[in-house]
């Protein structure tokens, strides 16, 4: 492969994306919606109604450009149509959705410095964004201070959004006092407000004290239900206690709950993590007795750990079993038994399971074929795996690209990748850093030491980190100490930042090299003086 070819990519894709701005793109509904009233709005007089109805529709869709627009315009037209606290809380929102929590606070901050009043949905809004979207629970505590101050008396919900985003940060303390000031209050209480409290006993494994929390929910009249027995198997499972697991399951029917596909999913995938492949089937088939189908996640999990097991169980078995219980069976438990069958290195039983996939209707997806690549290159059979690769209706990716460069290389077939740099010439398939870092590792272990850093410094994203810190850790490793100074000049003369991550590639390659002489402990020195900005 020489040089020139990645750069030529580059220009087929820049040429892609110059053409892609000329192009028209879908609108959604609410887009749709948002371009009809926009129109409307510039054909007729505007009213304070029509600003905030337009700012309406802008939340929903989430445009936070247009709505700052829409803002500036209010604020330059007659008094009357000056933005009040709703035309505001419209505005915020829309940013949220946007993605720019940040810029909703901030817009907040100047909703009053423009005098305008925020309203309770203003304030709810805030403590939100502070919540939910910024993780700065503190902040949230402060506006619901705030808000009581000022009369406004914070809803249920968000001391729901506050007890969510302590306990998320650890901070139970702060999320139990809360629920004594809504005791206070004479709040009404959910399961809803219970469970991240639970949840974040279980994560510690503080099954003692999740165990309190759900007796005090029925002393308070608040009944756990089906979400909150499954938090609790979860944290039951976590730390093994099966028994207890199915005391619960037991007694469900008396404490007012159903078990559903979650709860067994549950079950099945904690068993599996503890070895108890056995039970776990076994509960999989008491969970067809009861008519409760498990998710899918759920039973793919439960073949992720059945399929490690080959003498046990091998993978068209696994998949027969399933079907005869009734389940489901999709691609992606294709992919989880293919993958295992792959790393243990059994081609024909991937083979085998590839064609039967086919005669499904079940249609397999890149990681199917990524997975059948994979094996054949590591059985040696290159030609099927080119084959394959240039089959009708198989959509490559860059992981492929990177299985088969890697697969290639190892086996010293590097001359035959022209089908594979065909596609990526024509902009078919895009590299990315792995691509370049397996390329630098290939052409270094071939004895093609220039030819990697005539890829990398002439790179479409101009020395990208990763494959620069691989070069660099390679440069070192074979001795090449000057030239990988030189590499970090060019890019200092460029005005790059040399990334920590390079220095300590460089510092790992002279480790590896084992106790060197007083030169190369010299120009060890030397990189760390670089490093400190001493050098």
């Amino acid at each position: 492969m020489t040089a020139g070819a990645w750069p030529a990519a580059a220009a087929v894709r820049a040429a892609m994306r110059t053409l892609g701005h000329l192009l028209p793109r879908p609108q959604s509904s609410a887009a749709a919606a948002a371009t009809t009233a926009t129109a409307a709005f510039s054909s007729s007089p505007r009213t304070l109604h029509d600003y905030n109805r337009l700012l309406d529709v802008l939340a929903r869709d989430g445009d936070g450009d247009a709505a700052l627009r829409v803002l500036r315009r209010m604020r330059h037209s007659s008094p009357a149509c000056a933005p009040t606290a709703v035309s505001y809380t419209s505005a915020i929102s829309a940013l949220a959705k946007a993605g720019r929590p940040a810029d909703a606070a901030t817009l907040f901050d100047d909703m009053l410095a423009n005098g305008v009043a925020p309203n309770r949905t203003a304030f709810s809004l805030l403590l939100h964004i502070y919540s939910s979207h910024l993780h700065l629970p503190s902040a949230a505590h402060s506006v619901l201070v705030w808000m009581a101050r000022l009369g406004l008396s914070p809803t249920p919900i968000d001391y729901e959004d506050l007890v969510f985003s302590f306990c998320r940060a650890g901070r139970l303390p702060d999320a139990l006092q809360l629920l004594d000031e809504m005791r206070t209050l004479n709040y009404p209480f959910t399961p809803t407000i219970y469970a991240p409290i639970l949840q974040a006993y279980c994560a510690n494994a503080d099954i003692q004290a999740a165990e309190a929390l759900i007796s005090s929910m029925r002393f308070t009249g608040c009944h756990p239900d089906v979400v909150i027995y499954n938090i609790y198997i979860h944290g039951l499972c976590k730390v093994g206690d099966f028994d207890a697991v199915e005391k619960v399951i037991g007694e469900s029917g008396w404490n007012g709950w159903v078990p559903d596909a979650v709860t067994y999913s549950t079950y099945i995938v904690g068993l599996c993590q503890f070895g108890y492949v056995e039970e776990a089937l076994r509960q999989l088939e008491i969970m067809v007795t009861k008519g409760v189908q498990p998710t899918v996640v759920g039973l793919n999990i439960l073949l992720d750990y059945v399929a490690q097991d080959l003498d046990m169980w091998a993978g068209k078995e696994v998949l027969e079993r399933c079907q005869e219980l009734g389940f489901v069976v999709d691609v992606v438990t294709y992919n989880t038994v293919m993958d295992h069958f792959c790393k243990k290195r059994k081609w024909l039983r991937v083979l085998k399971l590839f064609t039967d996939l086919l005669k499904k209707p079940i249609t397999p997806n890149v990681q199917t074929c990524n997975t059948f690549i994979s094996c054949l290159c590591r059985a040696g059979k290159f030609q099927f795996a080119k084959f394959v690769f240039s089959s009708k209706g198989f959509i490559a990716d860059t992981v492929t690209c990177n299985i088969l460069i890697r697969a290639f290389y190892e086996a010293g077939k590097e001359d035959e990748l022209g089908f594979l740099f065909t596609d990526v010439n024509a902009g078919k398939i895009v590299p990315d850093t792995i691509t370049y870092t397996t390329l630098v590792d290939c052409l270094f272990r071939s004895g093609r030491r220039t030819e990697a850093v005539n890829l990398i410094t002439h790179a479409d994203d101009s020395y990208p980190v990763e494959p620069v810190a691989r070069l660099a850790y390679w440069l070192v490793r074979c001795g090449h100490v000057r030239e990988a100074f030189r590499l970090f000049d060019d890019m200092l003369e460029k005005g790059l930042v040399l990334d920590s991550r390079i220095f300590a590639n460089v510092i790992k390659a002279f480790c590896r090299k084992g106790p060197g002489e007083c030169t190369e402990m010299f120009q060890l020195c030397s990189v760390l003086d670089r490093m400190l900005g001493i050098g």
